[in-house]
């Protein structure tokens, strides 16, 4: 099991958005006529490079922070089982290694003594990485404020944001999903998450019921990137062992939605969008399998569809 997207409160909580773009003459032109624009692209290549080779440098960090956690998988599948939305909270602003020690110790009751050190000792390597990653992230962060993008912080994000993807059948997918739709539930999730594997079929549940009011399941595989055919494979046969028919789509590299998803620090997360594309209320934290937890999911969408009426 890869607990790869609990990875991500390390990383910046800035979507970058797209530089605008000119045609290659009207560059030409433009740098012919201003030599400081030759420096300006010259400066945000170095820059973007910088960015590109730390992303790298992250990713391979995180892969060890995967292995760590994969290494140990049953003792691990008993602190996640911990998460909630409180947790998330109380941590995000601490780090990823300051969520795992907080769902350790809600998990010690139910740990023997010796697994309990074992994911200590795993929570210390961990941390010693999520250092490097920091430190890297804090570099791609300067790197970026240097360019002419802006930027908006995920705190502030109030409307989904904007992508141009593809489902996993090849179709094309825009942000137009949502507007047929009096309210959508988007799912994250990703092919190594055993909680978010295990909820899908209450997420095809909820769908068809939530179908006969205006309202829909979404998935969207943080790891199933567009092109990525491996990935995408992978899922869709977890998808149809699990029953799981609703709409699931891939991530645009480079887009918002990656840079979003850059932010989910547990997974499975899922979020409400309205046909307008405005994110509605918090974050839904963690599987809805159990019976209590999809009543009041499922009790809550209703509300909302029938306040929208």
């Amino acid at each position: 099991m890869k607990f790869k997207k609990v990875k991500v409160l390390a990383l910046s909580a800035t979507l970058v958005l797209a530089l605008t773009a000119c045609s290659k003459q009207e560059n030409k032109d433009n740098m012919n006529s201003n030599p400081s624009s030759v420096e300006k692209v010259e400066s945000n290549s170095n820059n973007s490079n910088k960015m590109d080779d730390n992303k790298a440098k992250i990713d391979e960090l995180m892969k060890k922070q995967n292995d760590i956690l994969a290494s140990h998988d049953k003792q691990w599948q008993v602190a996640f089982s911990k998460a909630d939305k409180s947790s998330a909270e109380d941590n995000k602003d601490k780090g990823y290694d300051a969520y795992l020690k907080d769902l350790v110790e809600k998990a010690k009751d139910e740990l023997s003594k010796e697994d309990y050190e074992l994911l200590t000792k795993d929570v210390e390597e961990i941390a010693k990485l999520e250092e490097e990653i920091t430190k890297l992230k804090a570099g791609n962060e300067s790197a970026s404020n240097k360019k002419d993008d802006g930027a908006v912080s995920t705190k502030e994000l109030k409307k989904f944001p904007t992508f141009n993807s593809k489902d996993f059948d090849g179709n094309d997918v825009t942000k137009d999903i949502f507007k047929d739709k009096k309210l959508t539930l988007v799912n994250f999730w990703f092919n190594g998450c055993a909680p978010c594997v295990g909820e899908l079929p209450k997420l095809q549940q909820l769908n068809d019921e939530i179908e006969k009011i205006g309202g829909q399941v979404i998935g969207i595989n943080s790891e199933a990137k567009v092109g990525e055919e491996d990935t995408i494979k992978e899922a869709k046969k977890i998808l149809e062992k699990q029953g799981a028919k609703y709409k699931n789509i891939t991530i645009d590299k480079g887009s918002e939605l990656e840079k979003y998803t850059e932010t989910i620090m547990s997974y499975p997360t899922s979020i409400l969008v309205d046909s307008e594309g405005n994110i509605v209320g918090d974050p839904i934290v963690g599987a809805i399998d159990k019976e209590d937890k999809y009543k009041e999911v499922k009790e809550m969408i209703e509300k909302i569809i029938k306040d929208k009426m």
